[in-house]
């Protein structure tokens, strides 16, 4: 799996220790290996997604990919309290898409559909492992792509969980965009498309939808 996993030693050399005060990253849990994550205590798991393939797949201004590292240290600087825990929540780490992200340097549109179908694969294999765990995934970084592997994910380890018969969920959108345009190639205005027609998504509800940002082909479906 291309995950990089942090270690304890890495979040607290990103975790800024106050006298008197107790931040997140103090008590946030880690792990050395995927295999470990059944037994921890921590309710949710924090994943990076550092990339924008998906995002200039769809014509789109790059920068997504950059959207991690800056969120995930001002997360394990949160105080700690009655109202959150550190100990809560798992810092997992972040997919690796180093290999990807070099290949779509000067890559033309089809070539960045390509391999955003890739990053799916990568996001899929990850999301599953964790719901499957029973864990709640909280996932930072890469574009509106990765609604695709995070429903498909979840979809199928709930199933793997025993939690749905069939691989295929409900979702709630909150985003000015609906991402369901034509499946034309894998990009981050397609996910929720793709999901509902491979049969991972089931019912979906948009919240927060601007009338004029969306074509009428895509209202009408």
């Amino acid at each position: 799996m291309d995950l990089k996993i942090y270690s304890q030693q890495y979040i607290s050399a990103l975790t800024r220790k106050r006298s008197g005060e107790t931040k997140l990253g103090e008590n946030v849990k880690t792990i050395n290996d995927l295999s470990e994550l059944k037994n921890t205590s921590s309710k949710f798991v924090l994943l990076g997604l550092p990339e924008d393939i998906g995002v200039r797949a769809n014509f789109g201004r790059g920068g997504a990919h950059t959207a991690w590292q800056p969120a995930l240290t001002n997360i394990l600087n949160i105080q700690s309290n009655d109202f959150f825990k550190g100990d809560e929540l798992l810092v997992l780490g972040h997919i690796d898409f180093d290999d990807l992200m070099k290949q779509s340097e000067n890559a033309d549109v089809k070539q960045l559909r390509e391999l955003t179908s890739k990053v799916d694969e990568r996001v899929t294999e990850t999301v599953r492992t964790i719901i499957a765990a029973g864990k709640i995934p909280v996932i930072i970084g890469g574009g509106h792509n990765n609604s695709y592997g995070n429903i498909k994910g979840a979809a199928l380890g709930l199933k793997d969980r025993g939690s749905i018969n069939k691989a295929e969920i409900s979702v709630i959108n909150s985003d000015a965009h609906t991402d369901f345009r034509a499946m034309e190639g894998r990009h981050s205005g397609n996910g929720f498309s793709y999901a509902f027609a491979e049969g991972f998504l089931s019912k979906y509800a948009v919240v927060g939808l601007h009338e004029n940002y969306n074509s009428q082909n895509v209202l009408n479906e």
